[in-house]
């Protein structure tokens, strides 16, 4: 149970620091890294996730789309798996928006089916 807690909470702090400059477009313009707190609390305490690499990949979410956060790092920092999960859910910003949407309704479909993680 250490490691787990210890990778959650390197995750946590990674997290942190890639998005410390950045704000959430809410009224009070809360801390952004609520929000990948926030899914990751979702996920463990409505959805009974238990799986420590899924939490810290949900803290992790959004690392490679809204910070200058690479691959290469993440995958050296958390390994393959977790950088696995974290680009499944990584939306193209590429692509218009609404495609991306599209592509995260039909992943979702997809993980119904499968176990991938």
């Amino acid at each position: 149970m250490a490691g787990d807690t210890g990778l959650l909470l390197r995750a946590l702090a990674f997290a942190a620091e890639r998005h410390s400059r950045q704000r959430r477009k809410d009224v009070e313009a809360s801390p952004y890294i609520n929000h990948p707190i926030a899914l990751a609390n979702v996920l463990a305490n409505e959805a009974g996730i238990d799986s420590v690499e899924v939490l810290a990949a949900a803290i992790l979410h959004d690392t490679l789309e809204d910070t200058e956060t690479t691959v290469t790092e993440l995958d050296a920092a958390f390994g393959p798996r977790i950088c696995r999960i974290v680009l499944e859910v990584t939306d193209d910003k590429s692509l218009p928006k609404t495609v991306r949407k599209q592509l995260q309704i039909e992943l979702a479909r997809s993980c119904r089916t499968r176990r991938s993680w």
